[in-house]
């Protein structure tokens, strides 16, 4: 499953990318810009959320009019992904982190680029594992609190999706 960006960690997410390479001498942002390249930096995440949201709605849907059970989201949403050529996963976080570093050279509010792009982009991705959560750890709990219930079945779908949204909203992930 891999890491997975929820939109409430987008803010605190732009924020930590820009401090830290500001930090670490990659980037020069001046104190009067640093709030737009956040956001420069929280839009290109925006924008990926929303395209993942547009191939989790069209999964729904060939689900829906295929009578395909939830057990078989990833599978149908992994096949939307490539025919749209839409990264998910490590994948979309990777791309995320590649389109940050490449607006970086072209962004009105980043003075200086000293970092080479392979060391920012690692630098990146560190911050976005410490920000993310591993969905495989909210799919175990979800897995661990479902109990007398046969995975696979119409039931288990209901109440996997139930649990889920209860654990993320407990971990405010909504």
């Amino acid at each position: 499953m891999g890491m997975r960006l929820y939109r409430s960690q987008v803010p605190r997410l732009a924020e930590d990318i820009i401090d830290t390479l500001a930090l670490e001498g990659d980037i020069v942002v001046s104190a009067d810009d640093k709030e737009d390249a956040q956001k420069d930096v929280a839009a290109i995440m925006e924008e990926y959320l929303r395209q993942e949201s547009r191939v989790v709605q069209r999964t729904r849907e060939v689900m829906e009019r295929g009578q395909i059970t939830y057990d078989q989201f990833g599978r149908v949403k992994g096949s939307i992904a490539d025919e749209t050529k839409h990264p998910t996963g490590d994948d979309g976080i990777r791309w995320i982190a590649g389109q940050i570093i490449e607006n970086f050279m072209i962004s009105r509010f980043v003075d200086e680029v000293f970092g080479n792009d392979r060391d920012m982009k690692r630098t990146v991705m560190r911050l976005f594992r410490k920000h993310l959560i591993e969905e495989a750890d909210l799919d175990k709990e979800v897995r661990g609190r479902i109990k007398n219930v046969r995975p696979g079945s119409p039931q288990w779908d209901i109440e996997y999706k139930r649990v889920m949204s209860e654990v993320r909203r407990k971990r405010g992930l909504v």
